[in-house]
């Protein structure tokens, strides 16, 4: 008993018991999890922060283009433009970008898909072209 406390002195301060490498692991998947959690809300809010800057800039040209603003008079009118113009330099400052990170074929089917929408667009005939040609169009861009 007494070379056991002995023992146990000169080990004392020695001894300490490690995480084993799945309990690293895990703590450390857990922290990413919920990083990934923060990620996704700071995304989220970033991607509001641009519909309301887009919002905003429909209303201030809202205002601009109003039947309100044909009926006062010029000096009122140039008052009020020169005040939204302000509003609309000071909102087209604020600057967010949430991109999607995609792959090369992703990219590719975006750029076909993009191409496909402006062909339909832009079309200037009243007959609208088949699916098919569409499609037959887009791969010939």
């Amino acid at each position: 008993m007494a070379q056991a406390k002995i023992h146990a002195k000169a080990n004392e301060g020695r001894f300490c018991r490690s995480s084993s490498m799945a309990d690293r692991s895990g703590r450390l998947l857990e922290s990413l999890d919920q990083l990934e959690l923060r990620v996704e809300a700071l995304r989220e809010a970033a991607t509001a922060v641009e519909q309301e800057k887009e919002v905003l800039l429909e209303m201030i040209h809202s205002i601009q283009n109003s039947q309100d603003m044909r009926q006062i008079s010029d000096g009122e009118r140039e008052e009020l433009n020169l005040t939204a113009n302000r509003l609309m330099g000071r909102t087209l400052t604020v600057e967010v970008s949430v991109e999607t990170i995609r792959s090369p074929q992703q990219q590719e089917s975006l750029r076909l898909a993009t191409r496909i929408i402006d062909e339909v667009v832009n079309l200037k005939s009243g007959d609208p072209p088949s699916p098919r040609s569409l499609v037959c169009t887009a791969f010939a861009l």
